[in-house]
């Protein structure tokens, strides 16, 4: 080293020297500049033979004009072929060496690799430049210095391209241009200094070749290149910084504006991310060079390995850990791509799933679950039956079903509104929920209906004892916002296997026990028993053909005379709604008026009765008046009056020809408001008649609560009238008080003449049964009163039953 460096002082011009070092740094930053824009932009192999050009006049420029330094006393001259070939040999192998840095697949090896080949073009060009001179005298080499230059140069340049292209480049380009330099100066000096030239033989000739002063021309040419690469590099440089800046800024905020969190990394070392995946993992001073591994659970290291074994553009589902420390549900998705500094890696792009997740599981709950209630629904009870079922053929325990029906809602729906009935079905789940055991399962079948699953019953006694606490707990008040309101509910219950092997079997059983229960009188328990389905299957023929009748006219009215118990003329007519049925035949009111009742079609059956009675009347003498029957259901309807008003005013019969019968039922159910619509129908100048006077919960008070016009005697006091004293004594009383509280009073059902005789003698305003007449069409009214004798005013009255 001591040789070289005296070698450079005593036998160089400095300020050459300087020049060609500077010529060596404008042209490594040029080549440098160039390089790194070879790998990312389009025309690749054009911009590697700048590259190669510009690194080659570099070294062939930092030589020559290093060469021009040597201080000599005998004239050197520099063969042209060779000085060519040493700028062409050396060009082309360093620009293979930087193609192979650049575009190699073996990573930081890569880099090495063409580095080497870079250093050994620099000695190529060095060496092959050096054997151009032509002087007097004989040029030699020590081994040991040459080698050295040699192995500077190979390593350096290793060094350069290494670390600029490998797979884990440094980011530095400085430091490459630096060692560029070095590679380039210290070759060319460690060289020189190794170089030996003995005078006195001409080698070659000095005269013959390119003189030092062309050699100079050639040199300051090259130079200028150089500098112009220099020039435009640094502009370049310049502009694409600028513009890399700007781009890098514009996806910053793409990317930051991205939902899901976008992070880059490189063999599970985090190199970027956006604002999403801080937000999910932790702020960028923390994230960025932290591990992939760091996602996963301490326990869970075999799944990070299995990811970060995974290759190619995929999509996977897993579980990740967020920056507090919770696990959540990710979507991945993964791409291979080049990072900002141009090597490869991994873009991972996370989508938080929770909320996916959630609404999945929301979705899921609300296809399983009533909404009112937030019971489980029929099909989720259908689910766990069959469960159920199954797993009675391995336990041998019986499984029993329960069908749970709230008693009188829809009396309550109709008083209250349907807030408070649905308040009410929320309560009554919640007690039933309340009074499971562990096991059991509860659904709600729809509208006031419940289902129960009780598992593994080994006996009896322990539905019984199901039973019973669910009775206790829906027989207690329900505290709604316009006051306690009191709901009992039927239960009935049938059990697998003795009551049915399939699951619909099971069930319409323990609805029919349920159906049996309530019609026993409510607020208790059945048991199906097996003459209970023929008895639903009738049922359910009058409930389907019910709403065809009346969508096909199949209801009309007979009617029957009322007449005065004194003279037996016919002073009114009662008008009885008739259901025909092509397969059925002729259905009585006693059969379907309860069935209509419990399913709401007896508000339309009592529109038709209402509008087909007046309208009738329409067509009979003004002294004849219309008298409806309404039932209690139809009675709760709030369009009540409104029916009767449009009638009244469709076929002009005036309100004092209609009168309505009502009993005492609708008054018990809401007395306040069934006296206020009352009060409304005698305000169209109606006369109110109470029907079936006597039975079920008569009271005095319902005569004074509203003012009457007449009272009806039920059949079953005029029926054995002449044999039973009390019911002769009843009647009195009932035609006492009538009196009293000046209303008329009609005895029903009178069907003998010592019956209608004892019945004028007691002093019984009007008659009405067989005896007097029994129903007939509206055809046949006509003709009927014909026979009759002029008579008083008469009274029509109209029934549903």
């Amino acid at each position: 080293m001591a040789q070289v460096i005296e070698r450079l002082m005593m036998d160089h011009d400095l300020g050459l020297v300087l020049l060609a070092g500077a010529i060596c740094v404008v042209g490594a930053i040029a080549t440098m500049n160039l390089s790194v824009r070879v790998r990312g932009g389009r025309r690749k192999a054009l911009r590697l033979v700048f590259v190669a050009f510009c690194a080659g006049a570099t070294v062939w420029s930092t030589h020559f004009v290093a060469m021009l330094a040597y201080l000599t006393n005998v004239p050197m001259t520099y063969e042209l072929g060779l000085t060519t070939l040493s700028f062409v040999a050396g060009t082309v192998l360093i620009g293979i060496g930087f193609g192979v840095a650049i575009h190699g697949q073996g990573g930081r090896s890569a880099g090495l690799l063409g580095g080497a080949i870079l250093g050994a073009g620099v000695v190529v060009l060095h060496y092959v430049g050096m054997a151009a001179v032509r002087l007097p005298g004989i040029l030699s080499y020590q081994p040991a210095l040459a080698v050295v230059s040699v192995a500077v140069s190979l390593g350096l340049g290793s060094l350069a391209l290494g670390g600029m292209f490998g797979r884990h480049p440094g980011g530095a380009k400085s430091v490459g241009i630096l060692l560029m330099v070095g590679m380039i100066l210290s070759l060319h000096f460690t060289a020189m200094g190794a170089a030996n030239v003995v005078h006195g033989v001409a080698l070659g000739g000095a005269t013959n070749g390119i003189s030092r002063a062309g050699l100079a021309i050639a040199v300051a040419v090259v130079s200028l290149l150089i500098l112009a690469f220099g020039l435009a590099g640094a502009i370049l440089d310049k502009k694409f910084s600028h513009r890399r800046a700007t781009e890098a800024d514009r996806f910053r905020t793409l990317a930051d504006g991205a939902f899901e969190g976008l992070v880059v990394h490189r063999a599970g070392t985090i190199l970027d991310a956006n604002a999403a995946a801080r937000h999910l993992f932790g702020p960028s001073d923390t994230l960025a060079g932290a591990s992939v591994r760091g996602w996963f659970e301490e326990t869970d290291q075999a799944g990070a390995d299995r990811f970060l074994a995974g290759a190619g553009d995929e999509t996977l589902e897993v579980e990740l850990r967020g920056s507090e420390g919770t696990s959540f549900p990710a979507e991945v998705s993964r791409r291979r791509i080049l990072a900002s500094d141009g090597a490869e890696a991994e873009l991972l792009a996370i989508r938080d799933l929770t909320s996916r997740k959630e609404s999945e599981a929301r979705i899921v709950h609300l296809a399983l679950h009533d909404p009112l209630t937030d019971l489980p629904n029929r099909r989720f009870f259908l689910e766990m039956a069959e469960k159920a079922i199954s797993e009675v053929y391995r336990t041998g325990d019986r499984v029993a079903f329960l069908t749970v029906g709230m008693d009188n809602f829809k009396a309550i729906n109709d008083i209250h509104g349907h807030s408070a009935g649905d308040a009410l079905l929320r309560a009554t789940g919640e007690r039933i929920r309340a009074t499971l055991r562990d096991g059991d399962f509860c659904a709600r079948m729809g509208g006031d209906e419940f289902a129960i699953l009780q598992t593994r019953v080994t006996s009896v006694t322990e539905t019984l004892a199901l039973a019973g606490r669910l009775l206790d707990a829906l027989r207690d008040p329900v505290r709604l916002p316009g006051g306690d309101v009191a709901a009992s509910g039927s239960i009935g219950a049938a059990f697998f296997p003795e009551d049915g092997h399939r699951m619909d079997g099971l069930l319409r059983n323990a609805l029919t026990a349920m159906h049996r229960a309530k019609a026993d009188g409510k607020a208790t328990l059945r048991f199906f028993e097996a003459d209970m389905d023929a008895a639903l299957v009738g049922r359910r023929i009058l409930e389907s053909g019910l709403g065809r009748a009346l969508s096909e006219g199949r209801f009309f009215l007979e009617y029957q005379p009322i007449v005065e118990s004194r003279g037996r003329k016919a002073v009114a007519f009662e008008a009885l709604v008739r259901w025909r049925d092509p397969e059925l035949g002729l259905v009585t009111p006693a059969e379907f008026v309860p069935i209509a009742e419990e399913t709401g079609l007896i508000v339309p059956i009592g529109e038709f009765v209402v509008r087909e009675a007046i309208r009738a009347a329409a067509s009979w003498p003004e002294s004849l008046r219309v008298a409806i029957n309404l039932s209690a259901v139809q009675f709760r309807q709030r369009g009540l009056v409104a029916v009767v008003r449009q009638a009244l005013e469709e076929y002009g019969v005036p309100g004092h020809r209609v009168e309505l019968e009502v009993t005492e039922t609708l008054l018990v159910e809401n007395r306040q408001a069934a006296v206020r619509t009352l009060r409304e129908l005698k305000g169209l100048g109606m006369r109110i008649s109470m029907d079936d006077f006597g039975t079920g919960y008569s009271s005095l008070s319902y005569l004074q609560s509203f003012p009457f016009d007449k009272i009806k005697i039920d059949q079953s006091f005029v029926a054995d009238l002449a044999q039973n004293d009390q019911n002769a004594a009843i009647v009195r009383a009932i035609l006492a008080l009538g009196k009293s509280l000046r209303m008329k009073v009609v005895a029903e059902g009178v069907e003998t003449m010592q019956q209608a005789d004892l019945l004028e003698d007691f002093g019984c305003d009007e008659l009405q049964g067989f005896l007097l007449a029994r129903p007939m069409a509206a055809s046949e009214i006509a003709s009927y009163l014909a026979r009759q004798e002029p008579a008083r005013p008469t009274l029509v009255a109209v029934s549903a039953a």
